[in-house]
């Protein structure tokens, strides 16, 4: 189901009302409502910040464990506003965990649902603070390693740190079966972060296009642009070379021969791009070659 809040379109996780069902058919029905209002108060956190620094989000999935959200303009942001924007939503739960004595103390809610709230904000506060992608810890984890490592490495080990934490949460939901207690919130939560991190290794053709918009719009506001260049062999796809290029800069992409002492020539962004679009599946020297000849034939035609 999909909604439309403003220019936000705003749709829940095909796992949200999974749980939901499972939880009213099990018993739990009585913490539906302190948990939907966790979840609500963490994203209001997000919005309010995205609001607050003229970020534009197009579109809010809601999951589980919080919200993924599509901001058009983030990669053109400072960095410091990117962390705090991951930032407001455990601290959003944080300020929810503070509150909420105070509001049972004012007859806004009744004593059996404070302690629900206090739970529910606790737990998405600690799992969001996990240094994994995309939770909101690993967003912030990510941004202050890209400002002292490449990108392409920084996003390679939070992938890695992902598939860890995953792995151990679900280890986690094994050893309390064992001691035989059924615990299930750790093992979902590994899962959907392996879940992320598989699905982040493949999405290099999305990134590469979202980082070209982005550094149109930097290079409208700056005039200047950095350049990169990159020498990779002949044999090498183009989809693999997408994950080793860094965002905001202007690539020049030498080929080189099989045995690295030979340069081939070289392949501007413009004919990478078009490669990336059409022809990911080929190496880098078919690019070339394919360049190489439709140049013969456009001066062959003048």
């Amino acid at each position: 189901m999909t909604l439309r809040v403003g220019g936000c379109r705003v749709r829940a996780h095909p796992l949200l009302p999974v749980l939901l069902i499972a939880g009213a058919v099990s018993g739990m029905g009585e913490r539906l409502a302190p948990s939907l209002a966790a979840l609500a108060l963490h994203e209001a956190g997000h919005l309010l910040l995205a609001r607050w620094f003229r970020l534009r989000i197009d579109e809010l999935e809601i999951t589980p464990l919080g919200g993924l959200m599509t901001v058009t303009n983030l990669n053109t942001a400072p960095p410091l506003p990117r962390f705090l924007l991951a930032a407001a939503g455990p601290l959003a739960n944080l300020a929810g965990i503070i509150l909420a004595p105070f509001l049972y103390r004012r007859g806004v809610i009744p004593f059996e649902l404070t302690g629900a709230f206090i739970h529910a904000n606790l737990t998405l506060l600690l799992i969001n603070l996990l240094p994994a992608m995309p939770l909101d810890g690993g967003q912030m984890l990510r941004i202050g390693l890209n400002r002292f490592f490449p990108g392409r490495e920084t996003a390679k080990g939070m992938m890695l740190t992902s598939s860890v934490i995953g792995l151990l949460l679900c280890g986690l939901t094994l050893i309390f079966a064992l001691q035989g207690k059924l615990v299930f919130a750790p093992a979902f939560a590994g899962l959907y972060l392996l879940y992320a991190a598989a699905v982040e290794g493949r999405h290099g053709t999305a990134k590469y296009i979202t980082s070209l918009i982005a550094r149109r719009q930097k290079l409208e506001r700056q005039m200047v642009l950095p350049v990169e260049t990159v020498a990779a062999g002949a044999e090498m796809p183009v989809r693999s070379l997408l994950g080793r290029l860094t965002p905001g800069k202007y690539h020049m992409i030498h080929v080189l021969s099989p045995d690295g002492m030979t340069r081939l020539g070289m392949i501007e962004e413009k004919a990478f791009c078009e490669a990336v679009l059409s022809r990911h599946d080929e190496s880098l020297g078919s690019i070339l070659t394919h360049d190489h000849t439709a140049a013969v034939e456009m001066t062959l035609t003048r």
